[in-house]
């Protein structure tokens, strides 16, 4: 089985700027995954386009299995010429990591990619190409568990200049800044926005150039099955059972009636936790088969909210220590688990939808329906079981 790769990104506009100049592109298939962080020239609209522009064609074409050459001779006849500048410009970073764990990294024009490993930032042996007279690096690894590569724009090493750095805040500097998150075994999303943070610090919070930071982490996978909602035909109550016994890793029921046919499939009692009783969810409850049992629709939203205001750096990871269900549940999906099974009761398949489902059940489902989409943003890799 392939490594997990934990993937995030994190930017800052620079000053006055509604539009972003960097762009970083993600692509997750059987065969690979590419993450392309590009820089378009300048700032605002323009280096908007640019930057998208080159991540989104470059992720397209790596994908369809085209050469590095292919690429860069489309982005050239491609984009779009400045006419100031007369230069179609756009810096990336390209990294594609295939399941055999090979990765191919490709860089031009952009600060060298981070490559840290067994508490080390380690250099990477890389091969100059040339292209219509401008100098691309290539390099090749075999990725191992724990690996962490943080590739960025140039506003990162750029922070600071002309505020409280003299030189802004140099490669060797922010390398170390990464390899100090890694020692406390932090995600990707922790580590990009700890150093988009620092940036934007070191700018005094008026960042004089766009800045963005993408980050890869290697991992085992881990397992985790949720059941939320009883089957609508009550005769299929064992079959949950079944599938909780055939499950691997963590085990997680959500909701009153699903909480209560598990407990009487495996004859035990649920326990309810009144030390994790809170304003905003019910408390938890505690099974010897099971390793968390929570309310459903309520506890669901507020771990919904929890898990957004995570992606979009409203809180760091100091919201999973607290102790009530939702921060309990968003823990359990964000930092214990990579590959989730749902067992979806009721019968909730999208074909089946029509008004007369009752209100409650239609907003357990679309309720679920948001955090899935939120956990397959870190990459999580989600299966629906239907019963």
């Amino acid at each position: 089985m392939p490594l997990f790769m934990d993937i995030a990104s994190d930017s800052v506009n620079k000053v006055n700027e509604e539009l972003c100049g960097d762009n970083v592109e993600v692509r997750i298939n059987d065969e690979s995954i590419i993450v392309v962080l590009a820089d378009g020239l300048g700032s605002g609209v323009k280096a908007n386009i640019l930057s998208t522009l080159t991540s989104t064609i470059t992720a397209t074409m790596l994908e369809e299995k085209m050469t590095i050459q292919d690429v860069l001779e489309t982005l050239e006849a491609t984009l779009p010429e400045c006419q100031v500048r007369k230069l179609a410009y756009s810096t990336f970073t390209i990294v594609q990591i295939f399941r055999n764990r090979m990765a191919y990294i490709v860089e031009f024009d952009n600060p060298p990619l981070v490559f840290i490993r067994d508490g080390e930032v380690l250099n990477l042996r890389r091969r100059k190409m040339e292209f219509q007279e401008k100098a691309i690096y290539e390099a090749m690894i075999v990725i191992e568990k724990g690996d962490v590569l943080a590739f960025f724009s140039d506003g990162v090493i750029h922070a600071g200049i002309g505020n409280c750095l003299n030189f802004g805040w140099e490669w060797d500097e922010a390398a170390d800044y990464v390899l100090a998150r890694t020692y406390e075994d932090k995600r990707a999303k922790d580590i990009s926005m700890a150093l988009i943070d620092t940036c934007y610090q070191l700018y005094g919070e008026e960042p004089g150039d766009d800045t963005t930071v993408a980050v890869i982490r290697a991992e085992e996978r881990k397992y985790l099955t949720i059941f939320t909602g009883p089957p609508l035909d009550q005769s299929r109550d064992s079959e949950i059972k079944k599938l909780l016994d055939l499950a691997k890793g963590k085990k997680i029921v959500c909701g009153g009636t699903a909480g209560n046919i598990v407990a009487r499939e495996y004859d035990e009692e649920i326990k309810i936790d009144l030390s994790t009783m809170s304003e905003e969810v019910p408390p938890i409850g505690r099974m010897k088969s099971i390793d968390l049992v929570t309310e459903g629709v309520l506890t669901i939203q507020e771990t919904v909210r929890l898990i957004e205001a995570y992606l979009n750096n409203e809180v760091g990871s100091e919201i999973f220590k607290v102790k009530n269900a939702a921060a309990i549940l968003a823990n359990y999906l964000i930092n214990e688990s990579t590959n989730i099974d749902i067992i979806m009761g009721n019968s909730i398949n999208p074909a089946h939808q029509n008004p007369d489902f009752p209100e409650a059940l239609s907003s357990k489902w679309r309720i679920t329906q948001k955090l899935i989409s939120l956990l397959e943003k870190f990459n999580k890799d989600i299966h629906i079981i239907y019963i």
